[in-house]
């Protein structure tokens, strides 16, 4: 949180600090994967479902209902939730690659139907001309309060993710991790356990999408492909997957080093899938274990 306070006050580049500012709302998308991969095992690859109900959320409840931002946060969220019960009470009794494949099919389905649905969610041009983008008197157009808001959030559901993850709900996603039968056999119900992990991650992936609006300005029906679960996956696995500071490393690595270094999307999904690669043989802990390492090294 400090880091975070300094960096906005110090940082004068309205470029950096915005993009830092997205870098913390993709943190949420990369968070909720993480939920699902680090603490439960299982990769879900339509978890860009529920980030694109978060900004469509915003967009239907400005555009067509007439809400506040934070009143249509609020409505991407229970959406969001809503449709993790539904989608979960279908797929999870999958496992494994079998939950993998059908999860990335109704991410496909999602796109077909955010294309098709124009009078609901604008059709292949999507939702734009967001007036007031702004929480309480917070307007995330500007640059610097954009980036305190959306840090502050992500902090506040740091916290949050830290107490889940140390108590009895945690520890049975852990012993299902580990091995879902043993745990089925001590009793925990394992279907249960991951219908909840799935309602969990599903309001932080749309959350994240919500606060990418003000960065993008518009949502179009490609924020629910594949492609964006598997940018925030990378995240994931770069940074460190199963810890809550891992993903926000991958975020922030993955957020702001294309743009610097100006590689468009295919150089930098095979830049990134190398680096990944070398970590997972190297050091499968991520970056963050990389960094403990090197710190363990230079005390000694």
């Amino acid at each position: 949180a400090a880091c975070a306070i300094a960096f906005g006050a110090l940082v004068d580049n309205t470029f950096v600090i915005t993009l830092a500012a997205y870098a913390c709302a993709f943190s949420l998308f990369a968070l909720s994967i993480n939920v699902m991969l680090g603490w439960l095992g299982e990769v879900a690859l339509g978890q860009s479902i529920f980030f694109g109900v978060g900004a469509y959320g915003v967009g239907i409840g400005m555009l067509k209902l007439g809400l506040s931002y934070e009143m249509s946060i609020v409505l991407g969220l229970v959406l969001s939730v809503v449709l993790a019960a539904g989608i979960g009470a279908l797929t999870l009794k999958l496992t494994g690659a079998y939950f993998s494949i059908v999860s990335w099919g109704l991410s496909g389905v999602a796109v077909v139907a955010a294309t098709n649905l124009e009078s609901i969610t604008g059709g292949p041009l999507g939702m734009y001309g967001f007036q007031r983008l702004a929480i309480g008197p917070f307007e995330l157009t500007h640059p610097r309060t954009y980036f305190f808001v959306t840090a502050t959030i992500l902090f506040l559901v740091v916290l949050v993710l830290r107490e889940t993850r140390d108590s009895r709900f945690g520890a049975s996603l852990e012993s299902i991790r580990q091995n879902r039968h043993l745990a089925q056999s001590v009793g925990i119900d394992v279907f249960r356990e991951r219908l909840k992990a799935l309602m969990l991650s599903a309001p932080l992936a749309a959350l994240g999408g919500a606060l990418c609006l003000p960065y993008t300005q518009i949502v179009t029906p490609e924020i629910f492909s594949v492609s964006n679960t598997v940018d925030a996956l990378l995240m994931v696995l770069l940074g460190g997957s199963g810890l809550i500071v891992g993903p926000i490393i991958g975020a922030g690595i993955f957020s702001a080093i294309p743009p610097f270094l100006e590689l468009d999307a295919n150089v930098r999904i095979l830049v990134f899938s190398v680096a990944i690669i070398l970590i997972m043989i190297f050091e499968p802990g991520g970056l963050h274990r990389v960094g403990q390492r090197l710190i363990a090294r230079w005390r000694r």
